[in-house]
């Protein structure tokens, strides 16, 4: 009867829930962007290892503390689902702290961004079918502004690069599982679930391989470094981004999530450590190309009938 429901949604009132969705996400993709240079700044203070098993442990405590009721409602099944998302997101960020530890900030933040042209793939694979040409066509243009932005002669690529690489591709692989799971059970229970479990996995990991940090010789700038990640490169985009997926096609989250690159560049240059050129500035109008591209695969999809478009309703379907 809920499938029902929903599936009687007007069409305008669907395409404004994925323009919130793809608003939300596109404010988050500016909090991840800073992350990568305040990450990669706090590993002078933590082991990799720790620094992550603080972040998603504290971010996690959060959470649970603000949304623990919602917990009851899961069967084991979700628990199940969430944990093995949970583990996903422990992985990809293992590649994300120690590529950072052999490359540098912008690389990574430019090379992880490449996930924008892994997920329609990907989503081919999955669902077997191609999803909306035109939110397709806007991943690899996407790609293209990157691609870009991030070009500098002479540029090679190392061990830290590699492991970015390896990150993109655990990113394209969460956008795809937060967007099936948070239309199959509660997103926000969900947040909390991944998030806990990624931080145990940290937890365990860094008790083996490094030693116990001391905070109390920890700079206290660290420490609001820290408070920052936790708070607004952690609890809240993750939270935004599964609620938000529930409602935005897994292209249009990929194109939008991509942004964190430029967005982490933009940053870079506010702050002194980048200098804007006439290449960064080309490769920013290709990828707000490939933005409206997708935005406009919105508008047009419920208008013509796109074949192929990854329309998605709430139940967990998505329009054939």
């Amino acid at each position: 009867m809920r499938n029902v429901i929903e599936r009687s949604v007007h069409p305008l009132d669907e395409r404004k829930r994925i323009l919130l969705a793809d608003a939300a996400m596109f404010i988050i993709a500016i909090f991840w962007g800073s992350g990568f240079g305040v990450t990669s700044w706090l590993l002078g203070f933590f082991s990799p290892l720790w620094l992550m098993a603080i972040r998603f442990m504290l971010s996690s405590l959060i959470l649970f503390l603000l949304f623990r009721n919602r917990l009851r409602y899961l069967g084991r099944k979700d628990l199940f689902l969430g944990l093995a998302l949970g583990f996903l997101l422990f992985l990809s960020f293992v590649a994300h702290i120690w590529g950072l530890v052999f490359s540098t900030a912008g690389k990574q933040s430019f090379i992880s961004a490449s996930n924008v042209v892994m997920v329609p793939f990907l989503f081919a694979l999955f669902y077997r079918r191609w999803p909306s040409w035109v939110a397709t066509a806007g991943a690899f243009i996407t790609t293209a502004g990157l691609l870009v932005m991030a070009f500098t002669p002479g540029m090679t690529f190392n061990f830290g690069d590699f492991l970015s690489l390896l990150l993109a591709f655990g990113i394209a692989l969460h956008v795809l599982g937060v967007g099936n799971l948070s239309r199959r059970m509660d997103p926000v229970a969900l947040t909390v679930i991944q998030l806990t479990s990624a931080g145990v996995f940290f937890l365990a990991t860094a008790l083996v391989f490094e030693p116990v940090p001391s905070i109390g010789s920890i700079d206290s700038r660290a420490l609001w470094g820290l408070l920052y990640v936790v708070i607004l490169v952690t609890v809240i985009p993750f939270l935004v981004q599964t609620v938000a997926q529930r409602f935005s096609p897994e292209v249009h989250a990929a194109i939008l999530l991509s942004l964190e690159g430029p967005f982490g560049y933009v940053i870079a240059v506010l702050i002194g450590q980048e200098v804007l050129n006439f290449q960064i500035v080309s490769g920013g109008v290709i990828i707000l190309l490939g933005v409206a591209l997708a935005e406009l695969d919105t508008l047009l999809r419920k208008a013509f009938r796109l074949p192929g478009a990854d329309a998605v309703l709430p139940g967990g379907d998505h329009d054939a």
